[in-house]
């Protein structure tokens, strides 16, 4: 019955696992590494269970959980103290330790300081160890109270504020782990830049071998532990949730705002009118909205910075509203921060809900393309959808500044999305890789596209993932079905 649980995915059927590892730490991970390659035994890698690419779940392989390696280890300041925490606790404990050693040696500012923790642990686990220190580790995703560091930079998961800080890839300093042949490894994560609005920001179906254990998601090796760049919690934050016309019209407000506001932009994200209608009907009488009116196609998020206490940012923001965007004051939708997240992270619940009220299940894909084309490609998208499709309901919502959607189609009883799945998937996957996008923009490939990277990755890309793989896991013994591996092993011989 106990390994039930990790049969089961976040979405989709169970899977059926031959047996279970749950390593107690790092050495033990070697230990479990170094007798699965030699007796040829296939892992998957579990540890929040938050992934929606079903590599974590199994078909005939043992499964590998990290969720015991869920502890900090060390915090080093700027100036180079060192705390190391203690022994095994919940996070609010370690919590109170950093802030009292911290309070100890003066309270000194901390932005840039390094915190070294476990793979398995928490989002909001680090989150709330840095809260006292006024730091931050800006991963933001619905997920974020089970998703694991590890995961995230082993996919290079983006998150709402990706617009600013760049993917978790870029969010690490560093990750510790071992090959598949049981080889102790360290990987430097990449340095965040912006990229140019006609280049592609998110794209997990372009695996980088060259950054080791970071955004190769599990199939060249195991992240047991990882040091991450704390940032300073801006002093003031101010956001608005923003009615357009349409998707073209929702970016030029987007390239807008980066002019007025440069690097401060934290977070650009787009919800569709049906979206928002659906978190409106699950909340029902507790829904809040800052808007008295609810009929434009699409909502925008924007939410700048400042860590400037003098700056009037709520009047800078308003200003740009009005007088850039040429907004009313009755199409300016101020809320709390929380109020506004609290409707852009209920979106997939609600979508889960009204997937089981209409019976006909469910096509989610996380497709991205450059910002410069994005809102182009997610009208045309639309267009042709409904057009073939008129009777599925498509929910679209995402992180518009770094040009990444999530689509949602929805089935009914009458016509059920299997029936079509084959079509839909070509529809949304043409048009995305018409517009230069990528039919898998931070959930990674798992096992779920595994076709599609056959079909669609460049061949050098495919041919440099084989070559890491035989490189770093010679028996693939690691995620052997996500990418297709298992395929193209089969096609190659």
């Amino acid at each position: 019955m106990r390994i039930a649980k990790y049969e089961t995915p976040e979405r989709g059927e169970p899977g059926s696992a031959f047996g279970l590892f749950v390593p107690q730490n790092e050495a033990d991970v070697a230990t479990v590494l170094t007798f699965c390659r030699s007796n040829i035994i296939k892992l998957v890698i579990s540890a929040g269970r938050t992934g929606l690419v079903e590599a974590q779940r199994p078909a005939g392989e043992s499964i590998l959980s990290l969720e015991r390696l869920d502890q900090p280890i060390s915090f080093t300041t700027p100036d180079g103290d060192v705390f190391r925490f203690g022994e095994r606790a919940e996070p609010a404990v370690h919590a109170d330790a950093l802030a009292a050693w911290w309070a100890s040696i003066g309270a000194p500012p901390c932005a840039d300081a390094v915190l070294e923790v476990q793979a398995g642990m928490a989002v909001d686990a680090i989150n709330l160890i840095l809260a006292p220190l006024n730091l931050m580790w800006p991963m933001e995703m619905g997920s974020s109270s089970a998703a694991s560091v590890g995961g995230c930079i082993a996919n290079a998961s983006a998150g709402a504020n990706a617009v600013c800080y760049g993917t978790a890839a870029h969010l690490a300093i560093r990750a510790f782990g071992y090959s598949g042949d049981g080889r102790e490894v360290i990987s430097d994560a990449p340095a965040w830049k912006a990229v140019p609005g006609d280049v592609l920001a998110i794209n997990s179906a372009q695996p980088r071998p060259e950054w080791g254990l970071i955004g190769t998601q599990g199939v060249l090796g195991v992240i047991t532990r990882a040091s991450v760049r704390a940032y300073a919690i801006p002093g003031q934050r101010e956001a608005a949730l923003i009615p357009v016309a349409d998707m073209p019209a929702a970016m030029r407000i987007h390239a807008a705002a980066r002019a007025r506001f440069g690097d401060d932009v934290e977070e650009f994200e787009f919800i569709g009118k049906p979206a928002l209608e659906l978190v409106r009907d699950l909340k029902g009488d507790a829904f809040r909205s800052p808007l008295t009116r609810h009929d434009a196609p699409y909502y925008l998020l924007l939410q700048v910075k400042s860590h400037k206490a003098h700056v009037d940012l709520a009047g800078a923001l308003y200003e740009f509203l009005s007088d850039a965007v040429s907004l009313l004051d009755d199409q300016i939708g101020y809320a709390p921060l929380k109020a506004l997240k609290g409707i852009r992270h209920s979106i997939t619940e609600a979508s889960n809900a009204r997937m089981r009220a209409l019976g006909g299940g469910r096509l989610s894909f996380d497709t991205a393309t450059p910002v410069a084309v994005f809102g182009d490609y997610l009208s045309v998208l639309e267009s042709e959808l409904k057009a073939e499709y008129p009777d599925m309901v498509l929910i679209a919502f995402g992180h518009a500044g770094v040009g990444g959607a999530h689509l949602h189609i929805l089935g009914s009883k009458a016509s059920p999305v299997a029936q079509h799945a084959a079509a839909l998937i070509k529809i949304v996957f043409d048009v995305t890789q018409d517009y230069g996008g990528t039919f898998s923009a931070e959930h990674g490939v798992g096992t779920k596209w595994g076709s599609e990277f056959i079909a669609r990755a460049p061949l050098d890309v495919r041919y440099a993932l084989q070559a890491a793989k035989r490189r770093h896991d010679p028996a693939g013994i690691l995620n052997p079905r996500s990418f297709g591996l298992d395929q193209m092993e089969t096609l190659r011989q």
